[in-house]
């Protein structure tokens, strides 16, 4: 491996040898096991708020429009013999379906509910949850929102691990999101579950903070989660508690970089937290995560993404995040095939994921179709009268 690094320089450049190196220093390597799609409510991961959605642009003020939104998705984790760790499928469609009423230039209202079924399951079409969602924005590329969040977080999979979304369907609460050219940022409570006389309430409290540097090549990030257990009322008794933090950067380019990739990145990341319930004592541990990725463009939205990354942990324990990180010496590579059609509002992507641990190696496969529409409804309010 370490010989393909090296004529990887010669032939093809510093990117692809990056990630052979990040392959090469290990058994094997730690990557993207999320879904890379971007802009959607469902999968994949997002940043601000309706720019880059596949229903389209808000409408204009005054003017209300009716987002159709759907994805289709299967997921599965392949995982033997990895303590901690079982595996699991997820195959299911969840489509959410809103009024989008523009109140003014800086508020909008949506107003709906999301639509899925688990394939498998003997029950139909079902209501998943409510949608309703208030968006303020305080200033240019700033979101706060109230009620239902855009729950496709760009958070680090040690913190959150990404099939939590397919689990709940839907997370309720505060979000605060920024898309600025030089720093992105999405801070959010999410209310889990209510307290009740049995029932102890959870909730997590995140933020994810990116610097953006030196032309978009260099990224520092900072990130945060606290996840709660406990409550004054149940019975039960139950009280934990998780702070994990994450310090990391990288060095890459985008689609201006030259030679074989349409864009490369490596990084590094590192992990500490701290774990405490009423029945144990605290525990703390830490974890160094160095990842490279780079898309390989086959035509007009199509393109390869290939990535690679290697995982060193020391008795890591995350509330939310991917359970894989528990382990200390966690490796993993893969390869997703992207297809977006410029200007259609569907994407596509298709990927396998080769992980192992010493002598142990699993597999995971996903495949997502997302696509959206919007339907223009016209004005819900009287025009202002003429002078």
């Amino acid at each position: 491996m370490r010989r393909l690094a090296r004529n990887a320089v010669v032939k093809h450049g510093l990117p692809i040898a990056l990630i052979g190196l990040a392959l090469a220093a290990s058994p094997g390597s730690k990557a993207e096991e999320f879904s890379a799609l971007g802009g959607g409510t469902v999968v994949g991961r997002s940043t601000g708020y309706a720019l880059d959605c596949p229903c389209g642009p808000l409408p204009p003020v005054g003017e209300a429009d009716l987002a159709v939104e759907t994805a289709f998705y299967f997921k599965n984790l392949e995982l033997f013999q990895v303590p901690g760790a079982l595996g699991e499928t997820f195959m299911a469609y969840a489509a959410p379906v809103r009024l989008r009423y523009r109140a003014a230039s800086d508020l909008t209202i949506e107003v709906g509910a999301v639509l899925g079924h688990d394939l498998g399951d003997d029950d139909g079409l079902n209501l998943r949850r409510p949608l309703l969602r208030l968006v303020h924005d305080p200033a240019p590329r700033i979101h706060f929102i109230a009620g239902t969040l855009l729950q496709t977080h760009w958070i680090h999979d040690a913190i959150l691990d990404d099939v939590q979304k397919f689990r709940t369907g839907v997370e309720q609460g505060f979000q605060l999101r920024a898309d600025r050219d030089h720093y992105l940022s999405d801070t959010w409570v999410d209310w889990r579950v209510r307290e009740g006389e049995v029932r102890s309430e959870q909730f997590e409290v995140a933020s994810a903070h990116r610097f953006v540097l030196v032309g978009g090549r260099l990224h520092l990030d900072g990130q945060f989660m606290w996840t709660h257990t406990g409550g004054q009322v149940s019975t039960s008794g139950r009280i934990e508690q998780n702070l994990i933090y994450l310090a990391g950067l990288s060095w890459g380019q985008g689609r201006e970089a030259a030679g074989p990739l349409d864009g490369w990145r490596l990084g590094y990341s590192w992990i500490f937290d701290r774990d405490e319930t009423n029945t144990k004592p605290l525990d703390e541990g830490t974890g160094h995560d160095l990842w490279a990725r780079g898309d390989v463009p086959l035509k007009q939205g199509m393109a390869l993404r290939l990535f690679g990354s290697r995982w060193w942990g020391n008795d890591l324990v995350s509330g939310l995040g991917d359970p894989l990180y528990t382990l200390d010496d966690y490796s993993q590579a893969g390869v997703n095939l992207l297809i977006t059609p410029p200007g259609r509002g569907l994407a596509i992507e298709a990927g396998f994921v080769h992980q192992w641990t010493g002598d142990v190696r699993n597999l995971t496969y996903q495949l997502a179709v997302t696509w959206g529409r919007a339907f223009r409804l016209g004005r819900l309010d009287p025009p202002p009268p003429a002078p």
